[in-house]
């Protein structure tokens, strides 16, 4: 049933759209919009307590609701309930919770189950479904289930059914919940009045059974569940499933009432369209049958039960293939009347209902008449009427005339279907399949297999018993694909194929090249002549004797004598190393004895280790350049050594070629040599290596223990270690712990702080370098300003500051800061001179005082020599915490700067020469 719900899926839909519109009722329409509209849902959570009373459209989608009271869809109201549904919570104090869709109001599951809990304390599992009222509805699709024993009544509504499903609880389903499972595994009685119901590929099952009279609960009349249409119903049933059966079983006057059938009283009516019913309870014996459908009227104008096949019928041309847009008639047979539909009052057309659900019309292109592009048609029939005066049978006329037309050809043909009267009702029962063909229609022509002389007229040379090739062009000029294609090729009318090539598919107007390889050659020498015959076992139907006759095409073929040449190997090169598990290209030309080159030759490559063969691969010369080509893998586990390439021909006429090459596992990169030097790589990082450590360790030691902290003679100048005695360049020798005052120059003891030559007081430690930048700034502004009040007096007006640097560069007394600073420090290092206009010490190199800004004379030489300015540059530890620089004063500043030790010469004084002691500089700097 699930092939012919997912044939009609799509026709279903449209026919579930057609049924809503057909009733005409407002709110239904709403209702089933709804979702569109993304209408909310009252119910907030998965409980819904107590009665719920719905006079507007609800929306509640994706919950199982457990229901714990009673349902009621009124005027306006309107409940879609989308994968989903509604669990009643029912035990038997509470038995009269109900579900009831009333005075125009709908219920639509889409997705969706109604059912009753079996997990509460004593439990009570009916349930009554009540729809009643003008427009008044109730619709299940997509899978749909109501799941419960008790009670489904309608009256004066509509009920749609599209795949989705009416059933019970399965024995197994009420184990330990404590009820009779006789009164309970079963489906809702149904009893619909004054209703139109539609099923589609839906079904009803379970249908209500009770062996017990004991367990009897509400129940009037036999023990047993019916399908009753009453006071004016109509079912409409399509490829469903109706759970009635033909147990004669509760038919006498006494119970176990087991038997189940679709009623209808003397006003309505019930239309099954290949309708199955529940075969598991069917006696044996037929003359056991009790009938599953039944009118209940007694008069000959009461209620009826047609039951409709279906014809599936194609259509197809003289080759079998499909007809696409024949029309199809069917007469009944023998009477050839045109067949009729009782649910449309008898006319030669099915009724809205039912061509909606075909996804057809009555006529057209898309009339369920005309073939589609399968060349099928669906064809209702109507078969069987079931009425009082037939029971316990059916009045059956099953067999039907069909004629096809095709009008572009102006062809029919006629075929017949025949079905088997009620009761038999299974699916094959109610399906006929029917094939007619067309037989002077081609709609379309088969596969047309073609090989065309025209495109063989070049001559093909081989050697002899040299493999070659001829391609063959295969063309299919029909309009069917063509499958399971042979092409084969004979030699001078030799019945036996040369070559052959089997199993191709060749698209309907596509043509296919085939390579037919002549592994073998041919040994005549001369002219020859190759036939190609497709299909040549004739096993494809091409139509007739002209598609048959265009399969053959003429090669012609001449051989020669193979030349007397040689093969060339031009790669690999002699010597070649290759490590086991690469490929090797094999490379080279065959030429004959004039060096032009010789195509077709079939060569065997071959890596031999003396007599035993390694591995082989085969090549062909190529037409026109004698090229050859093949790759060699060597395998992985070759030994290393020399091996030879081996290159030679089948044909004994082409001398054969060999090189060497070498096999070599490679070695790891640490024993690969060392380019230029010849030694292994590890041995070349160790030495190396070595060599680093030495260097950074010689470099260590003379940095940390050696060399020590350098400083520079007194003398010469050179740096030396800070605790020699002797200098190495010059010769002199040092005393300890004696020091050059920054001011006097003259040689003292490092620990004064006072100079006892010229009084100065030092200041031990490192200065603050801010401290001591501000301290010279200010002194500089302090000469920059004198110079200031200097040119406004020359002037005889006050400057800017732009108009004062201008005029200041012209003089010579100009000089920057960083000059300024400069001095400073050069008087540190080489000396002081006195001002000659204030006495202030400044740098022997000062060009300007440094306190009145008078310009400093040049320093003459003092006598006996150059004066010495440099010392070493050892820093003695401080006596003293630092001390801050001097503030400006009209004094002469103070050294700030740390004593720099200097270490005195020992030497006897010559003649005319005065020793340190006596506080003159050494003459001999």
């Amino acid at each position: 049933m699930s092939d012919r719900n997912s044939r009609n899926g799509k026709a279903l839909s449209l026919m579930i759209v057609s049924m809503l519109a057909l009733s005409g009722a407002a709110v239904l329409l709403g209702a089933m919009s709804a979702p569109t509209r993304a209408a909310t849902c009252d119910q907030g959570g998965s409980t819904i307590l107590g009665d719920w009373t719905i006079t507007s459209p609800e929306v509640c989608s994706g919950i199982l609701y457990t229901v714990d009271g009673s349902i009621t869809i009124g005027s306006g109201g309107s409940l879609t309930l989308i994968n989903g549904g509604l669990n009643f919570a029912k035990d038997t104090s509470h038995r009269g919770y109900s579900l009831t869709v009333s005075a125009g109001g709908s219920l639509i599951l889409d997705n969706s189950i109604v059912t009753v809990q079996t997990t509460a304390i004593d439990p009570y599992l009916k349930l009554a479904l009540q729809v009643s009222g003008a427009g008044s509805s109730f619709t299940m699709t997509n899978g749909s289930v109501l799941k419960f024993p008790g009670w489904f009544n309608a009256t004066g509504t509509t009920i749609t059914m599209a795949n989705s499903a009416i059933t019970g609880f399965l024995p197994g389903d009420l184990t330990n919940v404590g009820v009779y499972v006789g009164d309970n595994d079963n489906s809702p009685l149904i009893s619909w009045s004054s209703t139109t119901a539609s099923l589609y590929a839906s079904q009803i099952a379970r249908i209500y059974e009770n062996t017990s009279s004991a367990d009897k609960v509400n129940v009037t009349g036999p023990m047993q569940g019916n399908v009753a249409l009453t006071s004016s119903s109509t079912l409409y049933a399509y490829d469903s499933y109706i759970g009635v059966h033909f147990s004669n079983i509760g038919t006498g006057s006494t119970c176990p009432c087991l038997h189940n059938e679709l009623t209808v009283d003397a006003t309505s009516n019930a239309y099954l369209y290949n309708v199955t019913i529940d075969q598991t309870e069917t006696p044996t014996q037929e003359s056991q049958w009790a009938p599953a459908f039944v009118p209940l009227s007694t008069s000959a104008t009461g209620g009826s039960i047609y039951l409709l096949r279906w014809a599936q019928v194609q259509v197809v041309d003289a080759v079998g293939f499909p007809v696409s847009g024949a029309s199809l008639a069917a007469t009944s047979s023998p009477q050839g009347t045109t067949a009729v539909y009782p649910d449309n009052g008898g006319l030669t057309t099915p009724s809205a209902r039912t061509l909606t659900y075909l996804g057809k019309s009555a006529s057209g292109t898309n009339a369920y008449t005309t073939t589609n592009s399968n060349g099928m048609a669906k064809i209702p029939l109507y078969t069987d009427l079931i009425n009082q005066w037939s029971l316990p049978n059916a009045n059956s006329s099953g067999n039907f005339a069909l004629t096809a037309t095709y009008a572009p050809a102006s062809a029919t043909a006629t075929g017949g279907v025949n079905f088997n009267p009620y009761p038999a009702v299974t699916w094959q029962d109610n399906n006929a399949f029917v094939t007619i063909q067309l037989s002077n229609v081609h709609v379309q022509t088969g596969p047309d297999l073609v090989l065309r002389q025209s495109d063989y007229t070049a001559t093909v040379t081989a050697y002899q018993n040299q493999p070659f090739s001829v391609d063959a062009l295969i063309y299919n000029d029909g309009q069917t694909d063509a499958t399971g294609v042979s092409i084969a090729a004979f030699l001078d009318a030799n019945t036996t194929a040369l070559a052959r090539v089997d199993n191709l598919a060749i698209a309907a107007g596509e043509n296919l090249t085939q390579p037919l390889n002549f592994t073998n050659g041919v040994s005549g020498i001369g002219s020859h002549t190759l036939e190609l015959i497709v299909d040549p076992d004739n096993t494809i139907n091409e139509g007739g004797v002209a598609q048959e006759s265009n399969n053959f095409a003429n090669v012609t073929l001449n051989i020669l004598a193979p030349p007397n040449g040689a093969v060339s190997i031009l790669a690999p090169v002699a010597g070649l190393t290759i490590a086991p598990g690469s490929t090797l290209d094999v490379t080279g030309y065959v030429r004959d004895t004039n060096s032009l080159p010789i195509s077709g030759v079939v060569l065997n490559i071959k890596l031999m280790s003396g007599s035993t063969e390694i591995v082989s691969g085969t090549a062909t010369s190529q037409k026109d350049t004698g090229f050859f080509l093949v790759v060699l893998t060597i395998p992985a586990g070759t030994a290393d050594g020399s091996y030879q390439i081996q290159v030679t021909s089948t044909a004994s006429s082409i001398q054969s070629d060999t090189t060497t090459i070498s096999v070599l596992a490679p070695a790891s990169f640490l024993n690969t040599p060392v380019p230029l030097l010849g030694i292994a790589w590890w041995l070349f990082l160790i030495i190396l290596a070595i060599i680093v450590a030495a260097v950074v360790g010689i470099t260590l030691y003379f940095k940390v223990y050696g060399l020590g902290k350098m400083v520079e003679c007194g003398e010469c100048g050179a740096f030396i270690p800070e605790d020699a005695t002797v200098c190495p360049k010059c010769g002199v020798e040092f005393e300890k712990d004696m020091a050059k005052c920054s001011n006097c120059q003259a040689w003292i003891p490092v620990d004064v702080r006072q100079c006892p030559e010229c009084g100065v007081e030092f200041a031990t430690g490192q200065l603050d370098m801010a401290d001591y930048q501000e301290k010279m700034r200010l002194q500089y502004d302090e000469v920059v300003q004198k110079f200031k009040e200097d040119a406004s007096r020359q002037l005889g007006r006050a400057l800017s500051e732009q108009e004062f640097q201008e005029w200041w560069r012209k003089q010579p007394t100009f000089l920057t800061f960083e000059d300024w600073l400069h001095e400073e420090e050069e008087m540190r290092k080489q000396g002081s001179k006195g001002c000659p206009v204030c006495g202030t010490l400044n740098s022997v190199t000062a060009k300007v005082c440094h306190k009145c800004g008078s310009l400093m004379a040049a320093p003459a030489a003092k006598p006996g020599g150059a004066v010495r300015v440099g010392a070493p540059k050892r820093a003695v530890k401080p006596a003293a915490p630092p001390a801050p620089p001097p503030a400006p004063s009209e004094e002469a500043p103070e050294p700030s700067g740390p004593v720099v030790q200097k270490r005195v010469i020992k030497r006897t004084p010559a003649e005319g020469e005065q020793t340190e002691g006596q506080g003159q500089d050494d003459q001999n700097l």
